[in-house]
Parts: C-alpha cells; structure tokens; sequence
C-alpha cells in the first residue's frame, strides 16, 4: 500500500475515532422566554359557572397565556426538529428508564394540570381526576386517535399514543367546556415547556449544532424571537443551537408582544 493511500486511510480512522468521541459528549440547554412589551389582550380569569364555582374557583386564570411580572411568557414549547430524511440523534441513556415512567396529567381545580405536557410515542399517560365531580378527557390530534372518556371522582384512565404528533395534541372536557390543554407528543425526548418563570432545561444533548421547534398556542409558531442578541425570522420557528459540553445558557429568548394577540 502506498504513502499516499496510508495516510488517507489513516486520517479516516482518525475521523471515525473523533466522531465516536464527540458523540459521547453532552450539553445541557437553558434559557428563558421573556415578553418585550405589553401584552395588550392578557385573557382574564375562565368565565366558570356559579353552580361548578365552589370547587373550581370563581378566579381561575386563564392558562393559554400566562406573563409573569418580570413578562416572562409560560407555556412556551420546543422540540427538537428534524430536516426531511434527518435521523434524529441517539438520546442519552438517561432518558431510556424515563420512558418507562408514565406521563401524569390531572383535572384539578378544573384544570388541565400540566396545561402543556410531555410525551413520547408509547409511553404511559395516566389521566387522574383529583376534582369532587366527573370529567371528560377529550383528546384530538392527527397521527393518533382521538380519545373520549370519562374519569370518576378519585379515579384514573392509561392511556398510550403510538405515534409522534407534528404539533400538540389538544385536549379538552365536554362536560365543563372552558377545561383546556395541550400535549406534545415526539419520539426524541429533547423537548421542554417553559415554567411560571419562563424557563426551561434540556439536558444532555449530543454536542453539536440542533434545530428546535418553537411553538406558543396563541399564535403557534413563533416566527420571530431575539436570540443571543440576534433577530431570528423563520415561519416554522425553527432556531439553530450550537451544544458545546457541559452547560449552555441562552439567556433571555425575546418574544414581541403583539406576536401574542
């Protein structure tokens, strides 16, 4: 074999071995979504009848928009997004018991409890009652049947979604109509929803450069956001984010406020 044919051969095994490498680094994400402005149409507390409001509440917030004091925006959702033909990158092993840990969403106080929650195809969702009466859970989406059932006082129903959904599913009660919320359903766990304080993690990513998906149920996708200090424009949401090793704080990601009306 020749010099030239050595080296070449070499430099490969080099770059397969680099890549191994690489690949067993991870990067954890965070950040927070923050509101520039004043949100001019804030919904107010549900409108819930007087004959259901002892034990629901006669001032419960209106969840589809929550902007905290400091204008930090809730109920925030990104997930890792995929080009036509990409393969998505294999998880960390920490998330493979975390399947196997069923999903809980309750009715409590007339809520949907997480308004917004997290799912992977095949994992166990268990829809709880918490509340003195009865609830229908309604669920609606596109790759996976609808469900429709109703869950007793102090009692729950399994349930499983076989299929990733391209956008969250929505989920209802047709017995008390204001009950609202969303689940998002995605075979790769790198997903997160933004808290009360308008943060979120992801953690252990592969190092290297991902695309998210950034979606809020008022105007869906957000196709414009400051990003590290940058204006970002895309009509899907879709943002790049270089993972480096160990932490990866994004700092404050700015949503408009009249791109919340």
């Amino acid at each position: 074999m020749g010099l030239t044919k050595v080296a070449i051969l070499t430099l490969t095994v080099l770059g397969m071995f680099a890549q191994d490498l690489l690949a067993q680094q991870w990067g954890t994400v965070t950040g927070r979504f923050i509101v520039k402005g004043k949100v001019a149409a804030q919904p107010g507390p549900l409108a819930i009848p007087a004959n259901v409001a002892q034990f629901c509440g006669n001032q419960v917030p209106n969840p589809a928009l929550q902007v905290g004091p400091k204008n930090e925006l809730q109920n925030v959702a990104l997930w890792l997004y995929l080009d036509r033909g990409q393969q998505a990158p294999k998880p960390h092993p920490m998330y493979a018991p975390l399947k196997q840990k069923a999903v809980e969403i309750s009715n409590n106080g007339c809520l949907y409890v997480p308004h917004m929650a997290m799912v992977r195809p095949g994992q166990t969702v268990d829809f709880i009652n918490f509340d003195p009466v009865p609830h229908n859970f309604k669920v609606e989406g596109f790759a996976n049947p609808g469900i429709n059932f109703l869950v007793p006082v102090a009692a729950k129903q399994a349930h499983v979604f076989a299929d990733e959904e391209r956008y969250p599913m929505n989920a209802s009660c047709a017995i008390h109509p204001w009950m609202a919320g969303k689940i998002v359903i995605r075979e790769s766990p790198y997903m997160a929803v933004s808290d009360e304080k308008g943060k979120f993690t992801i953690e252990n990513l592969p190092v290297g450069t991902h695309k998210f998906q950034i979606w809020h149920e008022i105007p869906g996708n957000i196709k414009e956001m400051n990003l590290g200090g940058k204006a970002v424009k895309d009509r899907k949401g879709v943002v790049e984010i270089d993972v480096k090793p160990g932490q990866n704080d994004l700092g404050d990601i700015v949503i408009d406020a009249d791109l919340l009306k």
